[in-house]
């Protein structure tokens, strides 16, 4: 089909004759009657508005809906299977293979332009998917055209996070074909609604999801039909993105003139809830890399909140109007305790004018990697000019009504005021603190303050700790978290006594505040974590074991049930279990922490609290006096560490203490000896000579040096060949 819908033209399939007022060709009415029982075929917008009031372009779809009725039900019932079937009676004759080498199985899919069936390659006895075009004879120049494209698009790609092509052909009837990889999984939405992941889990995903789409973004393709039923996770976790059946292709500059006339004037393709409002527009020349961002934003949106933005529409026309001229609901008022950096990436990819979202998917990726590393985001808010701007076009556009405009004016206005207070008021406190930090440094400082060159670290927090008290003694909550953070720091010193003064002064001003809501269950959960780390290391277990219960359950409900943070908790408890020999209770919990570590985004973060999990389970084992189980596992934790962390981390050294330990209770003690000294060395690099782990890490090493005898050392090579001649 070719043409814009004004030309009065015969149409491509040769009817001739005028249809409807003349102004849409024949085969756009007849697709808009198939639209009325499959949601997946593609509709021309300006269609739709104008059939509202041609009552003979809508007497035409009627027609063609009544006069198809029978065929309608054959196409979508009995033709998949008699084709289904079909195929795979020829399969089950190898040499009649209607595609040559391939076993077709099952029809897993069909979408508006081919169906994707299980296949087996004779030769290799892979399994594959392979995807063949509908219609066949029958399907349209520009239906082939799109195939063939598909073929090449996904050919030129090499992503984990994209489905790889592996062979293409004609069938034994010339119809075009393609095998590509089977990925097995569930649908996003599928995957999202039946695991329940925390909201970090989500972003880690939509990060991977991201990736893949600026790589394709990369390489000027644009796909065009991002949904959820596009996007498979399989069975790692891993988001594949599929279906490249409606992408296009640019070639970076002007990406209207690159597709060869499969895209035309007025014709929409893709899925309406999930398209950019230029897609409904129908005009080729708007679409560019930002359309797959909005569809990214409505399926970001969707997984939070397990609705889509624009729910409410009851027509087409009436989605576009929501989509044009309407803000997106904010994520957080479905979802009260969401991040708010998540939802300004949401809120930015679901901006109406493409010019707000993000420039490229790799942006939207560098943000999502800096949520999840816990760093500032580059999106921000809109401007207060640009939103006092964009809702009075909209209410300007929506009612003249000077009053209504007026109040809309006053309410955005007072909103900003309330938003810019509490900002000032963050900005305010983070000011403070870093000024009263600056001061108590400022204060134990040799030169300037009360402190001496010769004073301890202990001399030096206490000097620290009297200034900070002082400075915000009337800011009781930030106070409290300052006093935990020197609390901590006290016991990476070793010093749990003045450790646990200043955290159990920060737990009860925080506990209070929390009561009365002042302070958030993430605030209180580290407080909680920082006394049973307090707890454990005096050896009160039971103590401990309380507070990381209690922390759990706080994490939990501030951070989601698989959070990085919430697991590693779990972890600590059981080592309070396992102190107290509750072992099955201990089990249970590194099992239940292990199971829900399979969820980790692959950060750095995860990587450490899953081999603290692995550290976990070898301790347990060790303790049953399973030593060579305990070997592997603490093997495992150990290269889980080594990608993620420097070769001198503390980690690094204390796992090589604990497999140093078990190769000597297994009687390896010159391979027990090769790790001890790793041990040792990292351990007093990073802890000092005086920590308690640097001081095991020495003993070990002192008791295994004396008791493997030094390895005998190479004979010299004689200075001549005379010394090899025996003499009389």
């Amino acid at each position: 089909m070719s043409g814009s819908p004004g030309d009065r033209t015969d149409d491509t399939q040769g009817f001739g004759a005028v249809v409807g007022c003349g102004k849409f060709h024949r085969d756009l009415l007849e697709l808009a009657a198939l639209a009325r029982h499959d949601d997946q075929v593609p509709v021309d917008d300006q269609l739709c508005a104008h059939v509202m009031y041609c009552a003979r372009c809508l007497a035409a779809i009627d027609a063609f809906d009544s006069d198809n009725a029978l065929l309608h039900e054959i196409g979508r019932i009995a033709a998949p299977h008699a084709l289904t079937s079909k195929l795979l009676d020829a399969s089950e004759q190898g040499d009649l293979d209607p595609i040559r080498g391939y076993r077709l199985g099952e029809e897993l899919h069909r979408g508006g332009q081919g169906a994707v069936f299980v296949a087996e390659q004779r030769s290799t006895h892979r399994a594959c998917a392979v995807k063949m075009l509908l219609g066949g004879k029958f399907a349209s120049d520009r239906q082939r055209v799109r195939f063939e494209r598909e073929v090449e698009v996904v050919a030129g790609m090499r992503h984990p996070g994209i489905v790889t092509l592996y062979e293409s052909g004609l069938t034994r009837d010339g119809e075009p074909w393609f095998a590509m990889e089977l990925v097995k999984g569930e649908r996003l939405d599928a995957y999202v609604k039946s695991r329940v992941p925390s909201v970090r889990d989500i972003a880690a995903l939509f990060r991977s999801i991201a990736d893949s789409i600026a790589y394709a973004h990369r390489r000027g393709v644009i796909h065009r039909d991002l949904k959820p039923g596009n996007i498979l996770v399989d069975s790692d976790g891993v988001p594949r993105v599929l279906d490249f059946g409606l992408a296009r292709l640019t070639d970076g500059s002007n990406p209207a003139d690159v597709n060869g006339g499969t895209t035309i004037v007025g014709e929409f393709l893709g899925t309406f809830a999930y398209a950019a409002p230029e897609q409904l527009a129908g005009d080729p020349t708007a679409i560019d890399t930002r359309c797959d961002l909005y569809a990214l934003g409505v399926v970001f949106f969707e997984c939070l909140t397990g609705k889509k933005p624009f729910e409410g529409a009851r027509s087409i026309a009436e989605l576009v109007t929501q989509k044009t001229m309407m803000a997106p609901p904010k994520p957080s008022t479905l979802l009260p305790r969401l991040d708010r950096d998540i939802e300004v990436i949401v809120l930015r990819l679901l901006a109406s004018d493409p010019s707000r979202r993000y420039d490229s998917a790799d942006a939207l990726c560098e943000d999502l990697e800096r949520f999840l590393d816990g760093r500032p985001i580059l999106a921000r808010d809109d401007s207060v000019a640009y939103i006092i701007r964009k809702t009075v076009r909209r209410h300007w556009l929506a009612s003249s009504a000077a009053a209504a405009l007026l109040l809309t004016i006053i309410a955005s206005a007072i909103a900003l005021a309330v938003a810019y207070a509490n900002a000032e008021r963050l900005r305010i406190q983070s000011e403070r603190t870093l000024s009263t930090f600056q001061n108590a440094l400022g204060s134990a400082n040799p030169e300037t303050g009360a402190g001496s060159s010769e004073m301890s670290v202990d001399q030096f927090l206490a000097l620290v700790e009297q200034q900070v008290t002082t400075e915000l003694a009337d800011e009781p909550y930030l106070l409290a978290g300052v006093l935990r953070t020197i609390g901590l720091i006290h016991l990476g010193f070793d010093d749990p006594a003045t450790a646990r003064a200043a955290i159990e002064q920060a737990y009860a001003t925080q506990s209070e505040g929390a009561k009365a809501g002042l302070v958030s269950d993430a605030q209180l959960a580290e407080t909680e974590l920082a006394l049973a780390r307090v707890r454990f290391n005096t050896q009160d277990f039971v103590g401990a074991e309380a507070f990381y219960r209690s922390a759990i359950t706080h994490r939990e409900a501030a951070l989601g049930e698989f959070d990085v943070d919430t697991v590693d908790t779990i972890r600590q408890l059981a080592s309070a279990l396992r102190a107290q020999r509750k072992f099955e209770e201990t089990a249970a919990c590194l099992k239940d922490a292990l199971a829900r570590s399979e969820q980790f985004p692959q950060t750095k973060a995860a990587a450490i609290a899953r081999a603290a999990v692995l550290n976990g389970q070898a301790a347990l084992a060790a303790a049953q006096n399973d030593p060579a189980n305990a070997l592997m596992l603490y093997e495992q934790a150990l290269a889980t560490l080594l990608p993620r962390v420097a070769a001198d981390d503390y980690r690094i050294g204390r796992t090589h203490y604990s497999i140093a330990l078990m190769q000597l209770r297994l009687g390896d003690s010159t391979r027990a000896l090769e790790n001890a000294r790793i041990a040792e060395r990292v351990l007093r690099e990073r802890k000092g000579d005086s920590a308690q782990m640097t001081r095991e890490a020495a003993g070990l090493l002192q008791l295994l040096e004396s008791a493997v005898p030094p390895a005998p050392l190479e004979p010299e090579s004689p200075a001549s060949d005379e010394k090899l001649v025996p003499t009389a």
